[in-house]
């Protein structure tokens, strides 16, 4: 960067020239000696010796020559072995081919800076760069502020830094989702334009699973990252994010290391007035489901305008999704202390729903688009329900997932749909998984039918699956998992010997002893029905004690 008593452009621009200065022509590794800036008498340079950037005002030049242009002296600095010329003035596309055609760097300075004030900035870095290095981290960390203060975006702080360090810049949250990303725009015409190139490649997949390997480096240190070097971002002691600079290089400049240590305090400052403010919706959001679920259609008008002003919208489509959290017996356990998890997770993925809390059981409405998104979103509460399992004492924590609504009193019937979702489940000893409504149609029947006729559907069974309960008891067969294999392929046959693990034979003869036993031939539909039917059903008589 600095040595020998010269300096980079790249240099300049970093750590002496105004913020905001262009390179126009030239290359940023171009070396500077020293800087002169033209004078007010004459000469209007002191003595030249080569490699000198020259600060020019055209004003200044116009009161000895009123037709100069820049590009004449462009071309007549070049001449005297000037290596690049910044000038304040607004910069003609002329000037700018004559400094390609002479191999000269040219830099367009904003309007209101002082020329000899940068002339002392540049050769102090030239002399002294330590000093001029921290002088500058210190103007970048003013600046943070100032924009911080503002209420500026997240990205706007990034722009600081980037452009300061002209490295991209990334913010991620302490899930490790990526929430802002900026590259430098240091030049308004970039000689490799890889700016943006570079932030379509970067290593994100690479830096998520390193946060998940590596410790959060502690306040205020920075470590070496797959997307180069990173600092923890912190909130009350608590990690809030983090902020990458990308950079492959082994060594982390000092000035690159004060700028990454300033913004990680802004940055902190900002992630924290985001997270109040979405703690402010979120409190909102709950506080309006619980007063959704505890109402009636007569409060509906009030409810939808409380929706509204909570941010979202309840005649949009929604899934309404319970979790409930239980002890061994099945008794429910508290889940206050879980609530902010599900609703962390909401807003970072981002869904525009709503999470609240109602008796014993987490309540959220997940948007839903369209019906494609359905298996995602299953997805999604499986995985959410995974988490508070893994910080339930018990460990037992089931989620039901309603058919999707729209509309505040289809909605309610949404969550019925999905509390009896966890209880069917409950029920059919199914305490640790994620069911949808839409899939327990047959077994709705089927508790129904058991609660009013119980001799019924066990005479049903018998006489259906008895025998082969029998054989498989007596010679120790697999004919009942066997059966329950073939309707879970849907009756592929290929599929179904894959699954059981065995050959294609066996499942066909055991397909064959099925039929002999029971007296169904499993080629007609209706007596698929009837057997797939008795499987359910001795889940169902399961539960029973003493069946």
């Amino acid at each position: 960067m600095v040595e020998n008593h010269s300096a980079t452009l790249q240099a300049l621009l970093q750590y002496a020239l105004p913020l905001g200065t262009q390179l126009l022509a030239g290359m940023p590794e171009k070396t500077i000696t020293w800087a002169v800036v033209v004078q007010t008498q004459p000469p209007a340079f002191p003595d030249v010796y080569g490699g000198e950037l020259a600060l020019v005002s055209m004003d200044v030049l116009r009161s000895y020559d009123a037709r100069i242009t820049l590009s004449e002296v462009v071309r007549g600095l070049s001449q005297v072995g000037i290596s690049a010329v910044a000038a304040k003035d607004n910069i003609a596309m002329s000037a700018v081919d004559v400094a390609n055609e002479c191999g000269i760097a040219l830099l367009a300075l904003p309007e209101e800076t002082s020329l000899p004030r940068i002339e002392r900035a540049i050769n102090t870095l030239i002399v002294n760069a330590k000093a001029q290095i921290a002088q500058r981290a210190m103007e970048i960390q003013r600046q943070l502020t100032r924009i911080a203060a503002e209420n500026r975006d997240l990205n706007s702080l990034l722009q600081i830094m980037a452009r300061a360090t002209a490295k991209p810049m990334v913010v991620h949250d302490d899930a490790g989702v990526l929430m802002a990303q900026v590259y430098p725009n240091v030049a308004r015409r970039s000689p490799t334009g890889s700016g943006r190139t570079m932030m379509q490649n970067l290593p994100y997949s690479a830096f998520q699973s390193w946060l998940t390997r590596e410790t959060p480096p502690g306040e205020g240190v920075t470590v070496q990252s797959p997307l180069g070097y990173t600092t923890v971002l912190r909130v009350e002691k608590r990690v809030a994010g983090y902020l990458s600079m990308v950079d492959n290089r082994d060594t982390l400049e000092d000035f690159d290391r004060m700028v990454l240590s300033h913004g990680a305090d802004v940055c902190a400052i900002e992630l924290a007035k985001t997270r109040a403010i979405a703690f402010a919706v979120e409190q909102a959001r709950g506080d309006w489901v619980q007063m959704w679920l505890s109402g009636t259609p007569t409060d509906d008008d009030m409810m939808s305008t409380r929706a509204q002003q909570a941010g979202f919208d309840p005649t949009a489509n929604y899934i309404v999704v319970v979790y409930r959290a239980m002890t061994d017996s099945g008794a429910g356990l508290p889940l206050e202390s879980l609530l902010p998890l599900v609703r962390d997770d909401m807003t970072r993925r981002p869904l525009n729903g709503s999470v609240g809390q109602y008796v014993d059981v987490i309540v959220a409405l997940y948007p839903l688009e369209n019906p494609s998104q359905l298996p995602r979103l299953r997805r999604v509460v499986d995985e959410v329900r995974a988490q508070l399992a893994a910080r339930t004492p018990s460990g037992l924590v089931a989620s039901g997932i309603s058919r999707p609504a729209s509309g505040l009193s289809a909605l309610r019937e949404a969550y019925r749909e999905a509390k009896d979702s966890v209880s069917i489940a409950n029920e059919l000893g199914d305490r640790e998984q994620t069911t949808f409504y839409g899939d327990l149609k047959l077994f709705q029947l089927l508790l129904a039918l058991k609660e009013r006729n119980l001799d019924h559907l066990r005479r049903f069974y018998n006489e259906t699956l008895g025998l082969l309960v029998e054989h498989d008891d007596r010679k120790q067969g697999d004919l009942i998992r066997t059966l329950s294999g073939f309707f879970e392929a849907n009756g592929n046959l290929a599929e179904a010997s894959k699954m059981l693990d065995v050959h294609r034979n066996t499942l066909v003869y055991r397909l064959g002893r099925i039929s002999e036993l029971t007296g169904l031939d499993l080629e007609k539909a209706d007596n698929r029905l009837i057997l797939h039917l008795a499987l359910k059903v001795q889940r169902v008589l399961a539960i029973i004690p003493g069946k």
